[in-house]
């Protein structure tokens, strides 16, 4: 999949923000000669910049960088569900596209638009894979496959906020003195600088938020304002039905192993692990054999396995028989 502009909009483009190589400078220069039309074109995109740049606003410029690649991540998920041997990691910086910034930029100076936040732009990462996004702040975010994540279309002069639904690792970036807040369906968490990981899927009965460093506060929709304070290695799970929260010591590392591609289970039920590999798969598992709920289970998938070593590896563990039929899985 092409993503690109026509070439000479990204010439002009690593040009005007000073990114051209002097290859690409000799390469425009020609481009330009070429004809009265391509000069035309370069003297306008020169003369919008030297206008609008200096009232740019820093912020709208993070802003669309933003926008641009939560695009192209929400883009490439489309292209990923044709193609299972894409590569499986997506790493997207943001972007600085030319003529687009240009043509912000005039507006910006010429209306003044409000900074107030307008609308959130939205993220999702595709099944089996992990994404990585890169926030203005420098915040970085990983996503499970299948979860999304939300962020507002300005900036607030007060705060940084961002919603998820499913599970998420954020890496919060220290260079900003305002606080950092995750909002999910039942939980908010609020944070200055650290790293966390939350699972908070609208299908499962709990939101689980396991803190690796720093500290975070946790306030649920049913705790009002008494925050529940988290210290590294920590991990609170709430209960959305019935408001509880317990909090115990645990490997924080191992529950993000995710981001690594890797599924770690220790002594789990084999609902929790249908419940990730339904997840993970895109499809639908049913236990014929009552039994087999009651099995405990400890190992790991890799998210580069296809359907059938995933259930190869659950075969090894215990005496079971599984049938596949399209998009579906018995276990018996």
């Amino acid at each position: 999949m092409d993503l690109r502009l026509p070439d000479y909009d990204q010439k002009i483009a690593a040009f005007l923000s000073g990114n051209s190589t002097p290859s690409e400078i000799e390469e425009l220069g020609q481009w330009k000669n070429l004809s009265d039309e391509n000069k035309k074109t370069f003297d306008e995109s020169l003369k919008v910049w030297e206008n609008c740049s200096e009232k740019l606003e820093t912020a709208i410029i993070e802003h669309d960088k933003m926008a641009v690649q939560s695009a192209i991540i929400n883009q490439s998920v489309l292209q990923q569900s044709r193609d299972r041997r894409a590569m499986k990691f997506l790493r997207y910086a943001a972007i600085f596209i030319g003529p687009l910034m240009l043509a912000i930029g005039w507006y910006i100076g010429n209306n003044q638009p409000s900074t107030k936040i307008i609308s959130w732009n939205s993220v999702t990462a595709p099944r089996k894979h992990i994404a990585l996004f890169n926030m203005a702040d420098g915040t970085e975010v990983w996503l499970n496959a299948g979860s999304t994540l939300s962020y507002p279309s300005g900036e607030n002069p007060e705060k940084r906020e961002v919603k998820l639904k499913g599970e998420g690792y954020f890496k919060v970036s220290k260079a900003s003195r305002k606080p950092f807040f995750v909002i999910t369906q039942n939980a908010l968490i609020k944070v200055l600088g650290t790293s966390f990981n939350v699972k908070a899927y609208a299908e499962e009965e709990q939101i689980t938020t396991t803190l690796e460093e720093g500290s975070i506060q946790l306030t649920t929709s049913k705790t009002g304002n008494t925050p529940y304070l988290l210290r590294p290695g920590e991990q609170a799970v709430y209960q959305n039905n019935t408001g509880e929260i317990n909090v115990s010591q645990v490997d924080a590392t191992r529950f993000s192993a995710w981001r690594n591609e890797k599924f770690l289970f220790k002594d789990a039920d084999l609902t929790t692990i249908i419940t990730e590999l339904e997840r993970l798969y895109d499809i639908k598992i049913h236990i014929q054999n009552p039994r087999l709920a009651k099995l405990r289970f400890r190992g790991m998938f890799s998210y580069d396995q296809d359907l059938l070593d995933a259930f190869e590896t659950l075969k090894r563990s215990v005496k079971l028989n599984y049938t596949i039929k399209d998009r579906e899985v018995w276990l018996e």
